[in-house]
Formats: structure tokens, C-alpha cells, sequence
């Protein structure tokens, strides 16, 4: 019972240079005492009495001997580490030795390819001014990551700004984990609880359930309501437009031929679904749950030929066709309420880290303009 409520701070990696230049404290000071700063802030914070955060930053640490374990220790704690919050000034920082990094990316281009790739959602950004970085090869390369990757982040002028920056972005971190733990302590068992209950429906009542969870959960995240003409699509904002996305089933295994011909293939139909929607509403995108896994070659094969992007990823599978625009979303064991809105909930939130919602939104819009088409030739 005690291990229960045993309490461990999460591990705050702090990424930076440490010698470049910031304005702090009326003055220009090296980006180590800002660092130090920002340290003691979140390790300050407290909740019931209890600290939150334990923030590691390299300069506490005992001098290592010899550049491979100088790197190789910040390389573990990137990795470890439960959020990573970048202080980025453009500078990508100490290259290590040219034997051992003969393409020169610097160690906090390296610390933080390291995070984003072990976990996108844990990488936090505090954007500081560009200006006086030098031009060199691994800066340019750093820049190119970060753009690529779209990490953002809020923009600071001063130390002041960044420790504030640095305080609401810890708490933010803090309440997402928070809410992906809830999401998953509250899925439980699949034997048991709300999934057994799913899973005693027939394949009717499991589709039902599982499409209505989906559409609630849209409607209630955005603050909106079906569609009144049919109640399986939800309308979102995105990327600056409206987006149509059409709610559906397969409520067993994608093997289960009867299971998956249920669903069929709904783009078949966009040029009826597009009758029943607004102008300048895209799409729409047919977002799929699935109460099993999903494999690329299964989600390909459902949309019918394999010349397509398909994208595996936490939620599922995505699928994208560039040439007549079709875009399937397959999102994987959804066994009940939690699990289904939790898998909607990551896609979302797939589509803003790594921008591409606005790719989804432009091809939504050909989409539109293609069934248009086609109902107008019927």
C-alpha cells in the first residue's frame, strides 16, 4: 500500500547552451545562471506540500572524463527524462569530437532528436532571440530540425519571460501526463468494466456505441453538435477551416470479413455525404474505430490499393491518398468509452505536433470539390 502513495517528482531535462548570452536581471548574463534560475523555480513549486518537479541540468553534475561520457550521460537523461524543455537561441551547441560526430550535430540538436523521437508530447519549447548565432553547419542544421518539426514554443526576450515560460509549461506537462494517466488507469481491464459490456453487444450494438462515443467526444471538444441531417459526422475547425469527419465502426477484428464489410468503403459514398454539408465544409475524412489492432496492410487493403501514404502511429493508422484525396483514419482497440475517446484524443493531437493538419485540410478540400463533382455528373 505505501508503494501507492509513494510520491516521485517527474524528471525535468533543462536543454540549452550554457555560455551564450541573455538578457537577466537588468544585465547580460550566461545562459548557465538562467538555467540555474529556472532549476530552482520549478523545484520550488510544490503541490500539498510535496515537490512536483526535479529538474536536471548538467552543470550539477561531477566533471566527466573524456567527451563520450560527457554526451552520452546528457543522451540517457534526454531519454529518461519525463518532460524536456528546450531554451532555444539557434545555437545547436558543443559538436563533441570530430572522430566521434564527423557530421558535427551539436549536443542539443542531438539531446533533443534524441526526446522528440522517444516521445514527441514530452518536448516543450522556450524560444529565445536568434540574433549574433554564428552561420555554421550545425547551427544551419539545428535551425532546419526545428522548423521541420514544427517545435514551437513561446517567445522570450528576457530571463524574467523565460522562468515564466519555463512555470507554465512544467504545469501544462504536469496536466496532460495527468490526463493520459487517467485515460489509461480508467480504461482497466478489457475483461471486465464497460469493454466486457461493449463486448457483449452484437456487432450492431458494438458499432452503435462505439461511433456515439466518437461523435460526443468531437462535439463535446469543440463545443458543437452533429450534424442534424446525419449524426455519425462532426464538423471541426481546423487549420482555419471546416472539416467533415465521418464516424464509423468495425467492431471486431479487421480478419472478420463480416465485422469489415460493415464499413466497407465509406469514400464510395462522399459524394452523398457532401450533399448533406455546408459550403466550404472539406472533406470528409472518415475516421474509423476499429475494436482490435490495425496493421498498414490491413488499412491499405481496406481502402482498396497499396499507392497511398499510410502513417502508423499510437492512435492507429492513417491513410491518405494524394491523387483522388481520400483520407482514412483507423484508430486501434477501441474496447470502450475511455479507450475510443483516448485514441480520437492522440490523433488530434498527432495532427498539431507534427502540422500536419494543414496537409489533412488541404487534401479535405480537394475531396470536396471531387464529390461535388461527381454528385453533379449523377
Amino acid at each position: 500500500m505505501d508503494a501507492y502513495f509513494e510520491i516521485e517528482p517527474l524528471k525535468v531535462m533543462l536543454s540549452s547552451r550554457c555560455t551564450d548570452s541573455v538578457r537577466f536581471e537588468g544585465k547580460a548574463q550566461p545562459m548557465g545562471v538562467l538555467r540555474s534560475a529556472i532549476k530552482a523555480e520549478l523545484e520550488g513549486m510544490a503541490l500539498a506540500g510535496e515537490a512536483v518537479f526535479r529538474v536536471w541540468i548538467h552543470e550539477d553534475e561531477a566533471i566527466a572524463s573524456g567527451s563520450r561520457k560527457s554526451w552520452d550521460k546528457c543522451m540517457a537523461q534526454s531519454r529518461r527524462a519525463d518532460l524536456f524543455l528546450m531554451l532555444y537561441n539557434g545555437n545547436a551547441g558543443w559538436p563533441g569530437s570530430s572522430d566521434l560526430f564527423a557530421d558535427q550535430v551539436g549536443i542539443c540538436h542531438a539531446e533533443l532528436a534524441l526526446a522528440y523521437n522517444k516521445a514527441p508530447s514530452k518536448v516543450r519549447s522556450i524560444q529565445l532571440p536568434t540574433t549574433g548565432v554564428a552561420k555554421t553547419k550545425s547551427n544551419l542544421a539545428f535551425q532546419r530540425y526545428v522548423a521541420a518539426q514544427n517545435i514551437i514554443g513561446a517567445q522570450v526576450a528576457t530571463g524574467e519571460e523565460a522562468i515564466a515560460q519555463a512555470r507554465r509549461a512544467a504545469v501544462a506537462a504536469l496536466l496532460a501526463l495527468a490526463r493520459a494517466g487517467v485515460g489509461v488507469a480508467a480504461a482497466g481491464s478489457y475483461f471486465a468494466g464497460e469493454a466486457l459490456a461493449w463486448n457483449r453487444l452484437d456487432f450492431a450494438g458494438r458499432r452503435r456505441v462505439t461511433t456515439g462515443a466518437m461523435v460526443d467526444f468531437l462535439a463535446d471538444r469543440f463545443g458543437l453538435e452533429a450534424d442534424a441531417a446525419n449524426d455519425t459526422t462532426v464538423v471541426l475547425p481546423l487549420a482555419g477551416s471546416g472539416v467533415a469527419f465521418a464516424c464509423d465502426c468495425i467492431p471486431s477484428t479487421l480478419t472478420t470479413a463480416a465485422a469489415r464489410e460493415l464499413v466497407g468503403q465509406p469514400f464510395l459514398r462522399d459524394h452523398e455525404c457532401c450533399s448533406r454539408l455546408a459550403d466550404g465544409v472539406a472533406g470528409p475524412v472518415h475516421l474509423i474505430a476499429c475494436q482490435k489492432g490495425v496493421t498498414e496492410a490491413q488499412a491499405l487493403r481496406q481502402l482498396g490499393f497499396p499507392d497511398a501514404i499510410a502513417v502508423q502511429a499510437p492512435f492507429g493508422v492513417y491513410v491518405a491518398d494524394d491523387v483522388q484525396k481520400i483520407q482514412m483514419v483507423f484508430l486501434a482497440n477501441c474496447r470502450d468509452e475511455t479507450t475510443t475517446r483516448a485514441q480520437v484524443q492522440r490523433f488530434l493531437q498527432w495532427l498539431a505536433e507534427e502540422g500536419e493538419d494543414r496537409l489533412l485540410v488541404a487534401r479535405a478540400r480537394s475531396r470536396r470539390r471531387i464529390a461535388d463533382l461527381i454528385a453533379r455528373e449523377l
